[in-house]
């Protein structure tokens, strides 16, 4: 039971979301509920030469990607995939 209660928490926190504007600081999604969701961009991916254009081509692809919207942070990792520093 513990397991179905934990997995429906994490639904409600990690969303589908696609890029609707994008700034050097600040990402601004879509929620596939219709909210937006402001997640400030870090000073380590303002740096990474490949993060910005990357979340641009992201952008104009029209992509949805898993955002957590606890912590307004955006995934290192996909739905499917296990984060390397967790045991599966």
């Amino acid at each position: 039971m513990a397991v179905i209660e934990n997995t429906l928490q994490k639904s409600n926190i990690i969303v589908s979301a696609k890029i609707i504007a994008l700034t050097n600081k600040m990402i601004t999604f879509l929620t596939q509920d219709g909210q937006h969701l402001l997640v400030p961009v870090t000073q380590s991916e303002r740096e990474d030469i490949l993060f910005l254009p990357t979340l641009k081509d992201i952008w104009h692809a029209e992509l949805w990607i898993p955002v957590n919207r606890k912590l307004h942070q955006l995934l290192q990792y996909d739905w499917m995939a296990v984060p390397t520093n967790t045991k599966a």
